[in-house]
C-alpha cells in the first residue's frame, strides 16, 4: 500500500492518541473514522505497519521532518553559515512540533521502553541526518557520523528542555539551544565529546519523562 496512505492514516490517528495512546486501537479508530467504503481490519492495519507501533511513530516523525523543511524554506535562511543553518533547522523542527507537544511526550515515553531502543535511536539519527543534508553537509567517514551524533544530542536535549514545561516557548528554548551549540562549536571534532553530549541527553530525556509523563 502506498506510503502516502500510511501518512494520511497516521495523521488521522493523531486525534485519537490523546485518549487511546500510541495503540492499535487508536489506529483502528482512525481507519473507521476515515469513512471509506471498506475499512481495513485491525489485523490488516497491524500488518500494514509490520506489527510495530514504533513504525507508526516513525512516520509521524517523518511528517514533522517534512514540515521542518517547509518552515525552514519559508523563512529567510539563505545566507546563513553552517552553525546558524543548523540552529534555524532545529528551531524549525520545534515549530513543526508546536501543535503536538503532548503527543510527542507520549511518543517519547513509548520509545523509551528498552524494546524500542534501536528504533528510537534510528529515528533520532534520521532527523539529525535530515538536518545535515538540508544544511548541505558533504562530510564522509568519521566526521559524517560524529556530526550526526553530536547534533542528535543537541537537538534531543533542546527538545527535552522545550517539552519539560508546557508553557515554555520556542524563544526560551532558543537560548538553551545557543548554549548547547556553543558547547560543540566544532561539530567534526569528536568521539569522546559526542558520546558525552549524547549520554547527557539521555539522562535529560529520562528525567523529563519521569517528571512529565
Amino acid at each position: 500500500m502506498k506510503y502516502s496512505y500510511k501518512v494520511a492514516l497516521v495523521t488521522k490517528m493523531l486525534s485519537c492518541v490523546p485518549d487511546l495512546g500510541w495503540t492499535w486501537d487508536a489506529l483502528y479508530k482512525a481507519e473507521l473514522n476515515s469513512k471509506k467504503p471498506k475499512s481495513l481490519s485491525e489485523e490488516e492495519l497491524q500488518t500494514l505497519f509490520d506489527n510495530k507501533i514504533s513504525n507508526i511513530i516513525g512516520i509521524f516523525n517523518d511528517k514533522l521532518d517534512d514540515k521542518m523543511y517547509i518552515i525552514f524554506n519559508s523563512e529567510d535562511n539563505e545566507n546563513l553559515g553552517v552553525t546558524q543553518t543548523v540552529k534555524a533547522l532545529v528551531l524549525s523542527r520545534l515549530r513543526a512540533s508546536e501543535n503536538y507537544k503532548s503527543i510527542i511526550k507520549t511518543s517519547l515515553f513509548f520509545m523509551a521502553q528498552p524494546r524500542n531502543a534501536y528504533e528510537a535511536f534510528n529515528q533520532l539519527m534520521k532527523t539529525s541526518n535530515k538536518i545535515w543534508e538540508i544544511a548541505g553537509d558533504t562530510s564522509r567517514g568519521r566526521n559524517f557520523y560524529s556530526k550526526r551524533l553530536i547534533l542528535a544530542g543537541v537537538y534531543s536535549s533542546t527538545l527535552a528542555y522545550w517539552l519539560a514545561k508546557e508553557t515554555r516557548s520556542i524563544d526560551e528554548s532558543e537560548d538553551f539551544l545557543d548554549k548547547r551549540l556553543d558547547d560543540v562549536k566544532n561539530f567534526g571534532k569528536i568521539s569522546k565529546q559526542s558520546i558525552e553530549v549524547f549520554e547527557r541527553t539521555k539522562q535529560e530525556l529520562r528525567s523529563m519523562l519521569r517528571k512529565n509523563i
